[in-house]
This record gives structure tokens, C-alpha cells and sequence, in this order.
């Protein structure tokens, strides 16, 4: 335990270094130059914040129009960390996750390698840490918990993955309702099913999948976020989504509940600064103690500084395969020796085909496809291309606007395929040029 502690005192008060990465994919600077020499259509130099969501309807390209045309506007409204850390999540909405860290990191404060060889020493020397399969061993503690709380970082679609993965055990277990922050909390919300009103962050592709897999299932959505949050603070916000929470429970005292939510809003820890977050109010108000998993600090990158030096120590030094809780004489211990959660997922780092995550495929429950464009050169060159479930189309007149793609992608293989991870069924591929016009559409059938 003493090696661990060492590990944050090491560097706790120093910032690391962040290595360059490699050059940018090269869709990502052809969207670059066209922003940059180009009036996209939809552009507004007058835009004062960037958003996927122009007159109301999903255009996935939008933001990038904005954040690379107007670039220092942007970086002055959200500050240069901000500028990246906005960016990053936008390019995760598009399916690209290589960009998406690379933008991620270029957040995080930077000093000398010096303390780069410190920490991996130091990591190098941990002993007695055993690791055991974060799935099941959520599943094992999931059967005397009411709720459980499960955290994500906005621009790793990773972590959605992951609490999908966990929904098939917990309705065993007797959970049926999934409350995310995520969700429109506003009136004529749609909870039933996903739309463009279910909310924003599940337009991102694979919330989306964790939205209908929880449908399909049989679990209650439940929105809990603040509704005014855009003029409280912070702890008010947190007391009022606390509040939301209890509500349910109150409604139905037999309920089992997973809770969703964006980094240290489960925590259950004061900060010196007075700031209550949800999950302390909540176990204050409802008197349940909530199980609260962290799997923000110890996933690639990280969502910090010395997180991302200590997660590539860590890795290095214990090669997982799969997300795991770390044990010290079989009892859960954060490596960061962050005492804000109960338990701390280490995810390993991911493996890619073709430039996707395979992760993708959510445990197997989705499949990895090729798919070829037609023909398009008299109407352009294809540059975006995005998976619909058809009977999602059929049901919304064959309009494209306000649905969420199962999966999209701008990255192609050496044969200028398109690869997407796509459940058993029925879809219409709609490929996009680079000012998101349609060129051509294609249906398929993944057995």
C-alpha cells in the first residue's frame, strides 16, 4: 500500500510531460484546410459556442466548420485547454477516437521528462497487486448494492462501451432503472426511444447503442440532470440531481438503479473547497450508500497530466487484456491513491483495426463490417460515411436530421473501405462529402 501512496507524492505536485503524437489522420487535416480556405454551408462567424446541433438537426461535420475556421475566436471563448478539450469530444462523436486522444492530451499541462523516469521507476518497484475482471467483479458486489455509480469522460466512447457491458448482469441482479446525466431532462424529452430529444451526448454513436440496449432490455431511462444548471453552482446543481435520484427511489422503494455520470459528480468526498458532489448529497439524502467506480483516471491517457504518465508506468508494467479492478490482499485500491470512489477500473490500452477501436464491437454484440462506396464521382468524393438502423429511417420518413447513427466513420482501410461494427440487421449506409451533402446511400443486411 506504502508503494502506492508514494506514486502521488511523487508527483502530485509537479505536472508531466506530453509527447507529440504522431501526425494528425489524414481526414482530419483535409476537414482542416477545407474549414480554413472554404465558407462551409451552415457557417456563421457570429456561432459563439460550437455545437452539433445547427437549427436543431445532427450535423456532425459542424463544429469542426467552426473550430478550425475561426480557431483563435474559439480558443478565447474557451481557453486554449478548453479549445482541446471541446475538440476532443467532437471528434469522438465522429467516430474517430485516435483524434480524439490525440486532441485530449494537448489539454494537459506539461514539465520535464525527469519526472516522467521517476514515476515509471516507482511503478516499476509496486508488488502484491493482483487484478481481477472488472465485470464480474462489479457483478459480485452489484448483488447487495441499490445503486451502483459508474462515471465516464465525455470524449471516450470507451467508457460507454463499458457500462453497456455491465447491463445484461445488472438486470439479473435486479436493476431496472439507468439514470444519465446525459439525458434531456426538459420537457418533451424522449425516454422511450432515441431521438434527437433523448438527449445530446446520446447523439454520440455509441451512447446511443447504450440507450437502445437498455430499451431493449427492459430498463427506465431516468433524466436527473438540473434543468438550471446554467445559472447555479456546481453544489447546487449536484444537490438538485441528488435530489432527482432520490425521487425515484422514493416512487418505487424497490428499485435498483445504476446511475451515470460525468467524473467526480459520484464521488462521495467533500472537497476543500466546501464543493458537495451528487453522490455525497445523494447518500445524505436517501441514506444509501451508493457503490461508486471510477473509470476515468486509469483509462488510456488518462484525463490528466500525471494520470496519463502513470497509467503508460502502469500498463507497461501490468499488461492487461481486459478492464480490471487492482487488489491489494483482495481489497480494491485506486493506483492513483484517489480516495474518491470505492472501486477503480484500469482499462487496457486499445487495439485498433483500420484506425477503429475494437472495442467497437461491445463484447461481441456487434460484428465488424466492411462496406465500399458506389460510384460518386460526378457528385464528389465520399468523405463521411454513417450506419442507420433502416427501420429507425423507415420510421422517421427516410430523413437522416435528427437520428443517431449506429456507428459513423471518416477513416477508410488500404482498399478505401469503410469499417463499422454493426449488430445483427438491417441498415442504410448514407456516404457524406466533406460539406455533408449525401452522395449515395446503400442498404445492407449484417447476418
Amino acid at each position: 500500500m506504502e508503494l502506492v501512496k508514494k506514486i502521488s507524492l511523487a508527483i502530485a505536485a509537479l505536472f508531466l510531460s506530453v509527447s507529440s503524437y504522431e501526425q494528425l489522420p489524414q481526414p482530419v487535416q483535409q476537414l482542416q484546410d477545407y474549414s480554413k480556405k472554404s465558407s462551409p454551408d451552415g457557417y456563421s462567424p457570429r456561432l459563439k459556442y460550437l455545437t452539433l446541433t445547427p437549427k436543431n438537426n445532427l450535423h456532425y461535420l459542424f463544429p469542426f466548420y467552426h473550430a478550425f475556421k475561426d480557431e483563435q475566436k474559439f480558443r478565447k471563448i474557451y481557453s486554449d485547454k478548453g479549445y482541446y478539450d471541446e475538440l476532443s469530444q467532437y471528434f469522438s462523436f465522429a467516430g474517430d477516437y485516435v483524434s480524439a486522444l490525440q486532441y485530449l492530451v494537448q489539454s494537459y499541462d506539461s514539465v520535464d521528462d525527469a519526472t516522467r523516469r521517476k514515476v515509471f521507476k516507482i511503478v516499476e518497484g509496486l508488488k502484491n497487486i493482483e487484478h481481477v475482471d472488472a465485470r464480474r467483479y462489479i457483478r459480485f458486489r452489484a448483488k447487495r448494492e441499490k445503486v451502483i455509480m459508474l462515471n465516464e469522460a465525455y470524449a471516450k466512447p470507451l467508457h460507454r462501451a463499458f457500462a453497456l457491458s455491465l447491463l445484461a448482469d445488472l438486470y439479473q441482479e435486479g436493476f431496472r432503472y439507468l439514470a444519465m446525466e446525459m439525458l434531456n431532462n426538459y420537457a418533451g424529452h424522449s425516454l422511450s426511444k432515441l431521438t434527437l430529444r433523448t438527449g445530446y451526448y446520446t447523439a454520440e454513436p455509441v451512447a446511443g447503442e447504450l440507450v437502445r440496449t437498455a430499451l431493449d432490455m427492459g430498463f427506465t431511462l431516468v433524466s436527473y440532470e438540473d434543468t438550471l444548471a446554467y445559472k447555479h453552482t456546481t453544489g447546487q446543481r449536484d444537490s438538485i440531481q441528488a435530489l432527482n435520484l432520490y425521487k425515484v427511489l422514493q416512487q418505487d422503494t424497490a428499485a435498483r438503479m445504476l446511475v451515470y455520470a460525468e467524473y467526480a459528480h459520484i464521488s462521495k468526498k467533500t472537497s476543500p473547497e466546501g464543493y458537495v458532489p451528487m453522490g455525497q448529497r445523494f447518500k445524505e439524502l436517501s441514506g444509501i450508500d451508493p457503490l461508486t467506480i471510477d473509470q476515468t483516471d486509469m483509462s488510456e491517457e488518462s484525463n490528466f497530466g500525471y494520470g496519463r504518465v502513470l497509467y503508460q508506468a502502469y500498463v507497461q508494467k501490468f499488461p492487461l487484456k481486459t478492464a480490471s479492478i487492482p487488489l491489494i490482499e483482495n481489497e480494491p485500491v485506486n493506483v492513483t491513491n484517489n480516495d474518491l470512489y470505492d472501486l477503480a477500473i484500469v482499462h487496457p490500452p486499445t487495439s485498433y483495426v483500420d484506425g477503429r477501436p475494437d472495442w467497437l464491437s461491445l463484447q461481441g454484440l456487434r460484428k465488424p463490417t466492411y462496406v465500399k462506396p458506389g460510384l460518386t464521382k460526378s457528385l464528389g468524393s465520399p468523405f463521411l460515411a454513417q450506419a442507420y438502423y433502416r427501420d429507425e429511417m423507415e420510421g422517421n420518413e427516410n430523413k437522416t436530421w435528427q437520428l443517431v447513427p449506429a456507428d459513423q466513420t471518416w477513416l477508410t482501410s488500404s482498399r478505401k473501405n469503410y469499417l463499422f461494427f454493426l449488430k445483427k440487421g438491417k441498415y442504410t449506409i448514407i456516404f457524406r462529402d466533406i460539406e455533408y451533402h449525401i452522395l449515395s446511400t446503400l442498404n445492407i443486411e449484417v447476418e
